[in-house]
């Protein structure tokens, strides 16, 4: 039944009006204008962050180029120069003069043997290192004089020369334009290449420096060719480094930074307008991106001159000159362009602050333009608005009159209709309302009354497991007041003994928790019996009650209970409800016929007991009784042998009973060997007592020995052939095999008898239990069979097919030595 009330008028005139001062103007107009701002600005945007992207990439694009024209530019314009400085070079060591010199020198130094070379080299070292520069005869040496007119010339190799010589082929100094270089050079690289090059060999050196410079240097080195065109001496020329390629390099820049430097393949400054000749470039990777094999740019992090910001920087090998370089040091000679970041992407920033502008402008053109039309579309709304909250508190409220020729008109006809409509309906509300609370407190007091009458106690828990109801049959169980119980926990309220209060939390805990409840009892545990032998008569507690219901101990009472649950309205919190019913008369009444069944039960086995040796016993008196009248002796002897034979079975019966009753003797275990115990058993149960209508298969594996009493071995197989052979009455296939398996030693026993049903399989090793005619079974057999299986820390299964047989598989640890 539904019980809502409706809401009073004037709650939802309230409510309308904090709409109004929520949402009202402010809340749609803004919400109009954002709209419009995004949905004009973020294209606009969009466009701009492209444009500006691609104007970007268009510029780096540009800049880049032109880097590497001027990059390529520079290149060209030093391999030229160098080009330049080969050929006049090549014509200064074909000079005759040079050539003479050089000639002669190494023709007199043929003719001397070791010691006499070396007498004379060291006099004229000694004389070109003592003497002052002007009054070396070396200086006024022909050859000296040709090199010295070759200086005269105004070009910049002249202006940076520190030091230009020949050498003969023993490396030694046979003219100079000053005291600049060694008297001998043997064993020089540079000496060693141009003299093992042949014809149009040239060296071009890397930066070095030397300790009569104050400026790093590089050399150059051309060979003297004799008659046979073969190398006869070294032309040697040694620069200043940055003077004699500066005029090529440093006059090209462009804006405040923009320069051209030249560097070598490991990073090594040639000439650069602002880092020194000589310095070696720090960053590897910026080193290894501008000397690429071809001209080209790239756009990098760092620019070699300490800077890491992103740079662009065009560079170019000299492609002229590093034939040569490479041979001479393998390494190559480049030109790279570059200009600072700053000054760089200045354009770039500067087109981003335009495009920013411009945008910003748009963007707030929008909002006023948006801010105009909210404006007009919110007023009539806030009309719509407040006559509704009007509305809603109950005030009476005219015809809207609202003409835009829109959906806002349309909905403002609508309030209308509602209006009317609203006015019509709340008239009777109120009388409904209190019709409706009546019958909510009728019902609540009728279910109370109800709950109040049962006499088993009920108590609901909120999700706290704190009380929020109890019944009187509860109160009357711990003698607590209502009152006292609503809002605490069962394990607050002060009961003792504490335990079966800690068990009923612990179920509802569980139960709240939408796990299993844990199923509790105070009486007793159940066990399996069917392998533990008690005195039948040995009184217990009632097993069918506990498997019937759970049950609790409180004082001299026995309770049962069940948790159950309890939603009171959908997606609310889940409460849990207890029922506690008083059980103690149905245990007493349990208990007692519980006593009933054992003892209709001790009956039954007394009758069979008293069965089972009474006919044997009659059949000892027969044949006694026989005996004493016969005189013939072999009669005698065959009735003799058969009051032996009853008597043994009498014996049996008795020993099987005494198994049962007492425990085993404790005579000392052997290792027993299963395959003879089992050959023994099947001759007792077979042979002797059948004909040979049964056909016996045997499967006989080596088997470790096993540790224990060998004639309950014998005994367990004993019983289990005979009862196969008894199953199949003396008719059927009999298969016996054992195996080896896993540490332990597996006999198998099967027959083709009629098997045995399903329903009994699980009882067939309980003791007493048969399903032979009376008088032809004890049902002590399986149970002594269990037992001893057991003793030895085996295992026994069951497997039985109506009308096809049973197999019995029995598994004893080996004994390992």
């Amino acid at each position: 039944m539904d019980t809502t009330q409706p809401r009073p008028l004037a709650s939802l005139g309230g409510q309308m009006g904090t709409l109004e001062s929520k949402g009202g103007k402010a809340g749609l107009k803004n919400k109009l204008i954002w709209t419009m701002l995004v949905v004009g600005a973020l294209p606009l945007i969009l466009a701009m962050i492209l444009s500006y992207l691609q104007g970007t990439k268009s510029l780096q694009g540009v800049i880049g180029a032109s880097f590497k024209a001027l990059a390529y530019e520079t290149s060209t314009k030093i391999d030229l120069l160098i080009q330049g400085e080969i050929i006049a070079h090549d014509r200064l060591s074909s000079n005759k003069v040079i050539q003479s010199s050089v000639l002669k020198s190494n023709q007199e130094l043929l003719f001397l043997d070791s010691l006499q070379r070396k007498r004379v080299l060291a006099q004229e070292k000694a004389d070109w290192e003592n003497l002052k520069e002007n009054a070396n005869p070396l200086y006024y040496e022909d050859s000296s004089k040709v090199l010295k007119n070759f200086l005269t010339r105004k070009t910049p190799s002249a202006l940076a020369t520190r030091a230009l010589f020949v050498t003969d082929s023993s490396g030694v100094l046979r003219g100079s334009v000053n005291g600049f270089p060694e008297f001998i050079t043997k064993g020089n690289p540079v000496t060693e290449k141009i003299l093992n090059g042949g014809k149009g060999a040239v060296f071009i050196g890397s930066i070095y420096s030397h300790p009569k410079s104050e400026t790093p240097l590089v050399q150059f080195a051309f060979p003297i060719l004799g008659e046979k065109e073969k190398p006869i001496g070294v032309l040697h020329h040694i620069f200043d480094a940055r003077e004699l390629f500066s005029g090529s390099i440093e006059p090209i820049t462009f804006g405040d930074t923009g320069h051209v430097m030249m560097i070598d393949s490991k990073g090594v400054v040639i000439d650069c307008p602002i880092l020194p000749t000589g310095f070696q470039l720090t960053d590897p990777h910026l080193v290894q991106s501008v000397t690429g094999p071809d001209p080209d740019w790239v756009k990098i992090k760092g620019d070699g001159h300490g800077g890491k910001e992103v740079s662009i920087i065009g560079f170019s090998p000299l492609g002229l000159t590093r034939k040569i370089t490479s041979k001479s040091t393998g390494n190559d000679w480049y030109t790279f362009a570059w200009q600072s970041s700053d000054e760089l992407f200045a354009p770039m920033n500067k087109l981003f602050l335009w495009i920013s502008t411009a945008g910003l402008v748009s963007i707030l053109l929008i909002g006023v333009m948006g801010s105009v039309a909210a404006k007009k579309i919110v007023q009539p709304i806030r009309r719509l608005q407040k006559a509704a909250s009007r509305i809603g508190r109950g005030e009476k409220v005219g015809a809207l009159e609202i003409k835009t020729g829109d959906e806002i008109e349309a909905l403002a006809d609508e309030v209308n209709s509602m209006n009317e409509m609203l006015q019509k309906s709340f008239s009777g509300l109120e009388n409904q309302v209190r019709e409706k609370t009546k019958e909510v407190r009728y019902l609540k007091e009728y279910t109370d009354s109800i709950l109040m009458s049962v006499p088993d106690a009920v108590v609901i828990f909120d999700s706290n497991l704190k009380i929020e109801y109890s019944n009187v049959a509860f109160e009357n169980i711990i003698n607590k007041d209502v009152a006292f119980l609503r809002g605490k926990s069962i394990l607050n309220l002060g009961l003792d003994p504490v335990e079966p209060w800690q068990t009923l939390y612990d179920v509802l805990k569980k139960d709240l928790e939408n796990e299993q409840p844990i199923s509790t009892s105070t009486l007793s545990v159940q066990e399996d019996d069917s392998l533990i032998v008690e005195d039948p008569l040995a009184p217990k507690e009632s097993p069918s009650l506990q498997s019937m219901q759970r049950t609790i101990n409180l004082g001299d009472q026995i309770f049962a209970y069940k948790v159950f649950d309890l939603i009171l309205q959908e997606g609310r919190e889940k409460h849990t409800g207890l029922l506690l019913r008083d059980v103690t008369e149905e245990v007493g009444l349990h208990d007692q016929l519980a006593l009933a069944e054992k003892l209709s039960g001790l009956g039954t086995l007394t009758a069979g007991i008293a069965h089972e040796l009474n006919n044997p016993l009659v059949s000892i008196m027969g044949f006694t009784e026989v005996i004493l009248e016969e005189n013939d002796l072999d009669k005698i002897k065959k009735y003799a042998k058969k009051v032996f034979d009853r008597s043994k079975d009498m014996a049996s019966v008795i020993l099987n009973m005494s198994g049962y009753i007492r425990a085993p003797s404790t005579a000392d275990k052997k290792e027993v060997d299963i395959n003879e115990r089992i050959d023994a058993a099947i001759e007792i149960a077979i042979l002797a007592t059948y004909s040979d209508d049964i056909h016996l298969e045997k499967s006989f594996s080596s088997l470790p020995p096993i540790f224990a009493k060998s004639e309950e071995i014998q005994q367990i197989f004993l019983n289990l052939l005979t009862n196969a052979v008894q199953a199949m009455e003396g008719k059927g296939k009999l298969i016996v095999s054992t195996q080896a398996q896993n540490g332990s030693v597996v006999a198998k026993i099967s027959d083709t008898g009629p098997g045995i049903p399903q329903k009994y399989l699980s009882k067939i090793y309980d003791p007493f239990f048969t399903t032979k005619e009376q008088g032809k079974g004890t049902g002590l057999g399986l149970n002594i069979v269990h037992q001893l299986v057991v003793k030895y820390g085996g295992h026994i299964d069951v497997i039985s097919k109506m009308g096809k047989g049973t197999t019995f598989s029995i598994m004893f640890p080996a004994h390992l030595v």
